[in-house]
């Protein structure tokens, strides 16, 4: 599998931090080979390896293109804090998928905080960005509540919902953004449900009940296909 590499550009040369370091030693990547990089803004480089350490590893740029600029039109998904493995599976996933922004949140229900853990949260998003060879990763917010979360949200917001509307009844915009809300594995609480009640339209992925991270890749998958973000 063709490897790519994230790392921060300061001035000619290229910077590696110990996750990415590491990262070089597994795949036995030498010093003097020249590698593809990318700053996960959408640039990539090409990187000649001047050293290898343990904590941190340089490069000299020979080359560098932008190959991803951001879209007018976004996909963002919020996700209540849940258990790490289901909520780790439903960012990576996220990220696979083209989402544009994910948002994780802490829900009146919800068992796991999140909101001082980003730089854990990050880093599955730079692998996932790398192993999809995403050039342009997501942007990744942290918040104490949906109510915070939404507040000053632009998009049109989705709650997954099985008594709302059926997904394919509804008409698409793709000069639009969109945003799908779901809920954490304990689900909303009665006030989270008002409030997005007056904020959201209420959408259903059938008659099943999907757990929170299936539901939400199910509606990320249709809106992605659509929106032409895979």
């Amino acid at each position: 599998m063709p490897n790519i590499f994230f790392g921060r550009a300061k001035g000619g040369m290229m910077e590696f931090d110990e996750h990415e370091s590491e990262h070089l030693r597994v795949v036995r990547v030498e010093e003097g080979q020249k590698v593809e990089v990318t700053d996960g803004n959408g640039i990539i480089y090409k990187v000649i390896l001047r050293s290898i350490g343990k904590k941190k590893s340089y490069g000299d740029i020979v080359e560098a293109h932008r190959v991803e600029t951001p879209p007018k039109n976004l996909l963002k998904i919020y996700v209540g804090s849940s258990s790490w493995e289901r909520l780790r599976f439903a960012v990576e996933k996220a990220v696979e998928l083209g989402a544009d922004e994910i948002i994780v949140y802490k829900g009146d229900k919800s068992k796991r905080d999140y909101t001082k853990k980003r730089k854990k949260l990050e880093v599955i998003i730079r692998d996932s960005s790398k192993q999809c060879k995403r050039i342009l990763f997501p942007k990744l917010r942290l918040s104490s509540s949906i109510k915070n979360a939404v507040e000053y949200e632009k998009a049109r917001l989705f709650v997954l919902d099985q008594s709302g509307t059926r997904f394919e009844e509804i008409k698409l915009n793709l000069e639009e953004s969109y945003a799908i809300v779901v809920g954490p594995e304990t689900g909303f609480s009665e006030s989270e449900k008002e409030f997005l009640k007056k904020r959201a339209i209420l959408v259903s992925l059938g008659r099943r009940i999907l757990r929170f991270e299936t539901a939400a890749l199910a509606a990320l998958s249709i809106l992605a296909f659509n929106m032409k973000k895979l």
